[in-house]
Order: structure tokens, then sequence, then C-alpha cells
């Protein structure tokens, strides 16, 4: 008898089992590899297949104009001086502004215009301050051929952007609206909770930024959520949604909130206005109200006690930027969220209208 062999193949059982389940994990990893790659190639497919549909769905309503390096979207309606210029929030297109420009268009000019990334506009390379913000509309209105004197018209941050260009070229600013702006100062006065909130909304459009080129942002529909649907059932929301699911939105998201950070942590504060026109509009639904007609994601994010205390402390805020001006007035938005210029458009055109008419008989 082989009793020697027989000994052999007894003790090469367990190490061949072990290499049989070595192979078995090492086909399990690189099935799980292709598996992987072919949900990205599909996935990226499906993103840029969507994105183009987008894109001719929903058309620049307006003109590109090549500034520096940059593409930039600017939409300009009506006729007459001074012109308005539209500046949105952070994070939001030019077409957030459909239902005020068109009525603005009926008694004066009217420009919206995408910053790098937003809209129709091509990315920058890195986050932007505000004066270089301003300084790029600036070089936008240059290219367009659309000389001043300007009306500005700021919502949220898009508020901070204005002053910012009223600060560099104050001889092109004849009035200004701002649109429950945001204040350079509050992030100093807000709760921390609040700042914490902030640092994981960058963190999030990082991750955002990482995953939207495979269609995974779009797939789960995570802006959707986040708008409320009166916007949503409407062509014009249904414009911004379709920008916001392109690849650039969220890479200049996380540049904007980058950027954001620093210039709303200002210790001086907003510079005078002097005695430039102003008018301030602020939101003015309670707090249940606001509770209400708020996406319940975005409450979710820095829950309800540091919700409550944000509002509370931006009507500081904005009774602080109504005295920015000896020309100065508030108007209280009653009905209305801190999207203003989509709950209450009227009221937003006829205080642009209220400004322009002013400068006119000046």
């Amino acid at each position: 008898m082989n009793t020697n062999n027989e000994s052999n193949d007894v003790r090469d059982q367990p190490t061949r089992k072990r290499l049989g389940c070595l192979g078995c994990l090492g086909r399990g990893a690189l099935g799980l590899v292709g598996f992987l790659v072919i949900g990205m190639v599909a996935g990226a497919i499906y993103q840029a297949a969507a994105s183009s549909s987008d894109v001719k769905k929903y058309p620049p309503p307006g003109v590109i104009y090549r500034v520096g390096d940059l593409d930039m979207h600017l939409y300009c309606a009506g006729q007459g001086s001074p012109t308005v210029i539209l500046e949105a929030g952070a994070g939001s297109p030019s077409s957030g502004w459909a239902w005020v420009q068109e009525k603005v268009a009926g008694f004066t000019r009217v420009c919206s215009y995408d910053r790098p990334g937003f809209g129709w506009s091509s990315p920058a390379s890195g986050p932007l301050s505000s004066e270089q913000v301003a300084a790029t509309l600036h070089e936008l209105l240059a290219a367009a051929g659309i000389p001043g004197p300007y009306v500005l018209v700021g919502h949220s941050d898009g508020g901070v952007y204005v002053r910012s260009y009223r600060a560099q070229f104050p001889s092109d600013v004849v009035g200004m609206v701002l649109v429950d702006s945001s204040h350079e100062s509050q992030n100093l006065r807000f709760p921390p909770a609040y700042l914490a909130t902030l640092r994981q909304q960058e963190g999030m459009m990082k991750a955002c930024q990482a995953v939207s080129p495979f269609g995974i942002v779009r797939l789960t529909r995570l802006w959707t959520q986040l708008l409320p649907q009166s916007i949503l059932a409407t062509d014009e929301g249904a414009a911004v949604l379709s920008t916001m699911y392109r690849n650039p939105y969220c890479r200049a998201s996380a540049n904007e909130l980058e950027a954001v950070a620093e210039f709303l942590s200002q210790p001086q504060g907003p510079a005078s206005l002097g005695d430039l026109p102003l008018i301030v509009i602020s939101s003015g639904l309670s707090l249940d109200e606001m509770l209400a007609q708020t996406p319940k994601a975005a409450v979710a994010l820095m829950g309800q006690e540091t919700f409550a205390q944000i509002i509370q402390i931006s009507h500081d805020l904005q009774a602080d930027l109504v005295n920015l001006s000896t020309q100065g007035r508030q108007i209280i938005a009653e009905e209305s969220t801190h999207n203003i210029q989509w709950d209450q458009p009227d009221l937003v055109a006829n205080a642009i209208y209220e400004i322009v008419d002013r400068v006119r008989s000046d």
C-alpha cells in the first residue's frame, strides 16, 4: 500500500480548499468590480443623455458671452433706463427670477445672469470671493454692451454680491433692492449649530460633486425634494431644476459654499450705502408658517430649534440692512418664505418699480 501518497493527499486537501476559496473570493471581487464599472459607465451614459435632453428642452433664454476664460449666460428683456440687474442667491440659476423679470420688463430693461457653474454658465476653477463675482458681472455687462446706470436687486447671498458691486463701481449704481438678503456678519451671530450645518452641507456638496457625473444625484431626485411643490409644478421651476441636475452644479455649489463661509463672517459687517435709494424686502411668515412651507429636508438638516433661532436673528439683521442707507425702507412680505421672488413676485416687482421711478424723477 502507498501510504505516503495517501498521507500527502490528506495533507494537501485543506491547502487545495483554501486555494479554492481564495479563487472564489478573487472571482467574486473581480465580478463586483466589473459590476461597479458597468454601473458607473451606465450611470455616466444616463447622466449625459438626460443632461443633453434637458438642454434641448430648456435652452438658455439669453445669450452666452465670453468673459475671460468663462462662458457666461446673460438674459435681458424690456427697454428703458435705468437697467435692473437681478442677482440670484447661492446655488440658484438666473431662471429663478423668471416671474419677477417678466413683470419688470414691462417698465424698463432688466437682466438676469448665471454666475460661473450655475444655469448655462461654465464653471470657474475654484471658489470666487464676493469681489470676484462682482468684477465678473461688470465684465459680462461690458461684453454684452449693457451700460449703466443700474438698479441692483439681490436675493439672499446675492444681496452681498450686489453690495460688493456697488463698493467697486459706485458710479454705476443708482438704486438697490435687497430680497431677504444675507448679512456680512450673520455667521458670527447665528447659533453654533447652524455653522455645523454649513460644514455638513459643504461635505454633502463635495460628495455630490463626486457622484453627480454617474447620475446618482439625478436618480435619487435630491434637489427635487428641496424645492417646494408650488415651484416644481411650473415650467419655470422645471427649468430651474434641470440646471441643478447637470454636472457643473455640485462643483459650483461646493465652491460657493466655501466662499460664502468666509464673506458672511466679517466682523465689520456691510459697508454704508450712503443715501442710495434702497428697499429691503423681508420675509414676514411666522415660525409655524415658515416650518409648514419650508421643505422638511431643509429643516431636518439643522433642527427645528436652530431653525427658529435663525429666523429671529434674521429679523434683526434685516433691520441692520435697512439702516445702511439714509433712504432705506423695509417691506415685510407677509406671505413669503425666504424665496420671496417665488412666493410674491408682484411685491418684488413693485419695489423695483418704486426705485426705478424714484431714480427717473431725480
